[in-house]
């Protein structure tokens, strides 16, 4: 079997911890608590799978409008849970963990500590990138790179998609290949605007807390199956899209997209083996030929049959 060239770059927009909960009866708290075997599972199935880069989305900028016990608690858990209590066993399997996110003075100095001691502590590493987006906003990071292209005096027309990328919060951050989100909902909510142009989206109905490393391997099961052509024809559509002007020649179906013309019967080139010219003259003459027939034939039956003795000749 051919190795598969894996995503370079998977985001995930990890919903569906307060469902959870909720579903057996349990304070929305406890949904983020039992997400933390997913996280493990995500980070792990990322390193099996041999993917560069893995982005999740754990705190949106939005997320402040919650209410303030769930939010005091996730911004904490982040830091007691995820890098507090599994840094080292990230640092271990030679990943480095990154902080994707503007700052914010509701954020405890504390927590922003940690975050920026596991990112020194892990900077040497280059198994996984592994980027929290933390108090992260996609439009947020568009305005903020807009602003310092402004600040800069940057004329207009120097901006082009390379320059404006280097003045977002990670300049470094790849596009994404495949945005993986949990939960049943079919939604980006604001992550990674610019970085998902052509990101392949998977939605799944498992809620995050119950995601686990199969569902990981699914998801990029569902990846491998996409045909990426970023607004071109790859290499087989176009082989396909030459073979059927081949065996159209020339014909009405020329406009059709590919996938519908390989649906049609061979065009009077491919079926006769003739050159173009002669196959489309020959078609052009029988075609005549069978519309004349058929409007000899309508009038011979709308036509009054004549009586017997009489001609249907004038006199």
């Amino acid at each position: 079997m051919t190795a598969r060239t894996p995503p370079r770059h998977v985001a995930c927009i990890m919903d569906g911890n307060g469902r959870w909960a909720q579903h057996r009866g349990l304070e929305r708290t406890h949904g983020h608590l039992a997400a933390r075997d997913a996280l493990n599972a995500v980070v792990d199935g990322a390193l099996e799978e041999k993917v560069e880069w893995l982005t999740l989305f754990v705190f949106s900028t939005e997320n402040w409008s919650r209410p303030e016990e769930e939010v005091s608690f996730l911004v904490r858990f982040l830091s007691q849970y995820v890098v507090g209590r599994d840094i080292q066993r990230i640092h271990q399997r030679g990943v480095r963990l990154r902080v994707l996110g503007g700052a914010d003075p509701r954020i405890p100095a504390e927590v922003m500590g940690r975050l920026h001691e596991a990112e020194e502590a892990t900077r040497g590493n280059s198994a996984l990138q592994l980027s929290l987006a933390f108090n992260y906003g996609g439009r947020q990071d568009l305005c903020e790179a807009a602003r310092a292209l402004a600040a800069q005096g940057t004329p207009a027309e120097e901006i082009t998609p390379e320059t404006f990328a280097q003045h977002m919060q990670l300049p470094e951050l790849p596009d994404v290949d495949l945005l993986l989100r949990t939960g049943g909902e079919h939604r980006l909510s604001n992550f990674l605007l610019w970085h998902c142009a052509y990101a392949e989206l998977v939605f799944l109905d498992v809620l995050w807390p119950d995601f686990r490393s199969s569902h990981f391997r699914h998801a990029l099961e569902l990846y491998h199956q996409r045909r990426r052509r970023f607004g071109a024809l790859d290499p087989t559509d176009a082989a396909d899209h030459a073979a059927d002007a081949a065996a159209v020649g020339g014909d009405s179906h020329a406009s059709l997209d590919p996938v519908r013309r390989r649906t049609l019967p061979p065009g009077p080139a491919a079926l006769l083996g003739l050159p173009t010219a002669i196959a489309s003259h020959l078609g052009t003459t029988l075609w005549d030929g069978l519309r004349e027939t058929a409007r000899f034939t309508v009038h011979q039956l709308t036509t009054e049959p004549a009586e017997p003795g009489r001609s249907n000749q004038p006199s």
